[in-house]
């Protein structure tokens, strides 16, 4: 039962592969790759049962290896290891992975136990998800407020500096539908709408910003993917 290891930094390659080989032996041959796209090519030439991705790797970072690897083999069992926690990777994880996929969110501060713990839930078909990340799902999924994928989308795009007109010509919108998503957002994040208090001296798309990156649902990595998305947009 091949595996495949992701990681740019060879400690903890060498660290996942001894765990392993040292408690789960019928996990052989395993497969090391040192940047995302190694892992995508890797993984589609021997099939492995699990790949486990770090999320921040050279070429292709771990989300985007585990999209590709999915992509075409849906069945492949992802584990992602991080040092994130915030709520943007929970979100655009449980997207990627299909509704019967097995997977698992690893935080690198995971005991070895727990490690061993994904692994083996992963490859029985189930998911593992670090407590500290099952805390921040259910407060993704639920509660006034959770942002719809919609209402997210237009959080990203604000973020990276488009106008309305801007959001509305990339979805194909109205402007007032995507003002109507805007007024939503700021709802949810605390904004008081314009008119209604003292807060009317902040910029409401700025305070919304700072918000959003407080709280993890956008961050630096995931604009960058966002950004790549649209050549024209000005350095």
């Amino acid at each position: 039962m091949p595996i495949v290891i992701a990681d740019d930094h060879e400690r903890e390659r060498v660290w996942l592969s001894k765990l392993l080989s040292d408690n789960l032996a019928s996990l052989m041959p395993i497969y090391e790759a040192s940047n995302g796209q190694q892992a995508v090519d890797l993984t589609l030439s021997c099939n492995p049962a699990l790949v486990i991705l770090d999320i921040e790797m050279p070429i292709l970072s771990g989300m985007k290896a585990a999209e590709k690897i999915l992509a075409k083999l849906p069945q492949t069992g992802i584990i992602i290891l991080s040092h994130h926690q915030d709520e943007v990777w929970v979100r655009q994880l449980w997207r990627i992975v299909p509704n019967d996929g097995a997977f698992g969110y690893v935080l690198k501060d995971s005991s070895d136990e727990q490690v061993i713990q994904a692994v083996q839930a992963v490859l029985s078909g189930d998911c593992w998800v670090h407590p500290r990340i099952q805390k921040i799902r259910k407060r993704t999924e639920s509660g006034p407020g959770s942002l719809t994928d919609n209402e997210f989308e237009v959080l990203a795009y604000i973020s990276l500096g488009l106008t309305d007109r801007g959001i509305a010509r990339r979805l194909f919108l109205t402007e007032k539908a995507i003002q109507c998503r805007l007024k939503s957002v700021y709802q949810k994040l605390g904004m008081p709408l314009k008119g209604t208090s003292d807060h009317d001296e902040f910029n409401h798309r700025c305070r919304t910003i700072n918000i959003a990156f407080r709280r993890g649902l956008i961050n630096k990595l995931e604009l960058e993917e966002w950004e790549t998305k649209f050549m024209d947009l000005p350095n």
